[in-house]
């Protein structure tokens, strides 16, 4: 099986990463900085079709997630920004890693 990683470089405000409902990462901040966070996902995946939702959740103002799935050698970035983001969920993005 393929190595996978998950790799967050924004989260403003918060950000809870779901594996098959297991919560794998999650960060919160106040602010929108840029920061640099790597989570293998190897031990958390069942053998056939793993599903991996992101959640970004915004107090206010602007919202920004960055960052990017690994699967082996093969890398997809997500993003999502927006300046006049409502409190709330304000974004989620929906993987599905084969195993």
């Amino acid at each position: 099986m393929a190595r996978v990683s998950l790799r967050v470089t924004n989260a403003d405000n918060e950000i809870v990463v779901f594996l098959n409902g297991l919560v794998v990462y999650a960060r919160e901040q106040e602010e929108d900085v840029a920061f640099d966070d790597v989570t293998d996902l190897d031990p958390y995946l069942t053998s056939g079709i793993n599903i991996l939702i992101l959640v970004g959740v915004n107090w206010s103002a602007a919202a920004n997630y960055r960052g990017a799935l690994t699967i082996g050698d093969i890398t997809q970035p997500f993003s999502y920004q927006k300046d006049d983001a409502q409190p709330g969920v304000s974004w989620i993005q929906t993987f599905t890693i084969p195993a």
